[in-house]
């Protein structure tokens, strides 16, 4: 999964443990502010805008697996085709 700087995404499965008091919500949004691959395994992980964890891992802020989010998907929402239905049959609004 691909990740920008500035991209809102959403946790698709928060943490159980606090982090210095903050944890992910499950169905929260958040802003990517980073992203790395992790020291450890080399998985994907997430740096969140509403969030500076304190703790550092050799020197690297501990960022969250990126595979507890994904992108928000925005959907501009227009009442156009509702409007052409009314049209189409005749009902004045």
């Amino acid at each position: 999964m691909t990740f920008r700087v500035g991209q809102k995404v959403v946790c698709i499965k928060g943490g159980t443990t606090l982090v210095n008091g903050f944890v992910p919500i499950t169905g929260s949004v958040y802003t990517i502010r980073g992203f790395f691959l992790g020291p450890v395994a080399g998985e994907p992980r997430v740096l969140l805008a509403e969030y500076i964890h304190p703790e550092k891992f050799e020197g690297v802020e501990i960022g969250w697996n990126a595979l507890r989010f994904r992108p928000v998907v925005e959907r501009k929402t227009s009442i156009s085709v509702f409007e052409a239905m009314l049209t189409k049959t005749g009902v004045d609004a």
